[in-house]
């Protein structure tokens, strides 16, 4: 008689197990640790990319690719970056700019920007686009290449690449999607941006803007979907026109402008202020309406004033011994 209840005790549980194991309650497959990453503390703590995998397995073939992906105009396909949260400018007068970048993310930048990177992160050197892309990147002051920097997602949910400059110079993010989905910059401005970003070339539209405006008659265009960082020496501004409103500017103090601000040359009124001035016999004028950056220490400027402290031409100098030479 106690092995009969014995029995059916067995059965009542096991047959209790098995419709706990159907409605879900207990999972003999999934780990522990499977179990409490799916809490809504742990996400919160760790990139959107882990935040879509499943706990239940699934083949390879099932595997889709994020729907957030975007593809440039060169065919690369990249998730956007996010930079408000994802980028940090750090220095004063000569700044860097460091980058995060988690699986499927890609960022475009100028070659030779490079200041480090962490494991993970992998640089893909092209013409973005052919010969034709690189030649007319490098007619706006770009180098014919341009590095794409991609994680692999090997050391962790994300990887960091610092940017420099080729000069000591201030670094300014400009969201696209705010000012018209363009802008256009002097030759050789752009540091990095989105892999969506395109590069193109603006010519003047007058000859008397590119002949005396410091700027040539190239400019450096900018135009798309995410976010450009552009590079200007010394003190940066930026100034924001009304309707109407001109802006004259020393030649070469110009970094950007929005599309739809227009540009051109002014001839300097009196003799003396030509000859003595300082400002040449033109100054740069800008009519608004729309946004404009401004540098207070132009490249050209201070190279052409080194130029002019170095000694040129024959004589004998003399030989100053300097201690520890």
């Amino acid at each position: 008689m106690s092995n009969a209840l014995i029995s059916n005790s067995l059965l009542v549980v096991r047959s209790s197990g098995r419709s706990l194991l159907r409605r879900g309650s207990i999972s003999r497959t999934q780990p522990s640790y499977l179990r409490s990453s799916t809490s809504s503390s742990h996400l919160t703590s760790i990139p959107c990319i882990y935040r879509a995998q499943s706990t239940t397995t699934t083949s390879s073939s099932s595997i889709q690719p994020r729907q957030d992906a975007l593809t440039s105009s060169d065919g690369v396909v990249g998730v956007p970056i996010d930079f408000d949260t994802s980028s940090s400018i750090e220095g004063k007068e000569s700044q860097i700019v460091t980058i995060r970048l988690e699986k499927d993310q890609v960022l475009r930048a100028e070659s030779g920007a490079m200041m480090y990177m962490t494991d993970g992160i992998q640089m893909n050197t092209t013409t973005g686009g052919g010969l034709s892309a690189g030649f007319k990147r490098m007619l706006t002051g770009q180098s014919v290449f341009i590095s794409d920097y991609t994680y692999d997602g090997s050391a962790g949910p994300c990887g960091y690449v610092a940017l420099g400059t080729d000069f000591p110079s201030k670094i300014v993010r400009i969201p696209l999607q705010e000012y018209g989905g363009k802008i256009i910059c002097q030759q050789g401005a752009l540091l990095c941006a989105s892999h969506t970003v395109d590069i193109n070339i603006e010519f003047t539209k007058k000859f008397s803007a590119g002949f005396f405006g410091g700027e040539g008659f190239v400019l450096q265009g900018l135009s798309g979907t995410g976010d450009a960082l552009v590079k200007a020496g010394g003190a940066l501004i930026r100034k924001d026109l009304r309707e109407g409103e001109r802006l004259k500017i020393s030649s070469g103090c110009l970094v950007a402008f929005q599309d739809g601000v227009e540009f051109d040359v002014e001839q300097v009124s009196g003799f003396k202020n030509v000859i003595f001035g300082g400002e040449g016999l033109f100054l740069t004028t800008l009519t608004g309406p729309g946004a404009v950056w401004l540098q207070g220490q132009p490249p050209q400027r201070m190279i052409s004033e080194i130029a002019r402290r170095v000694p040129s031409g024959g004589g004998i100098g003399l030989a100053v011994p300097i201690p520890g030479m």
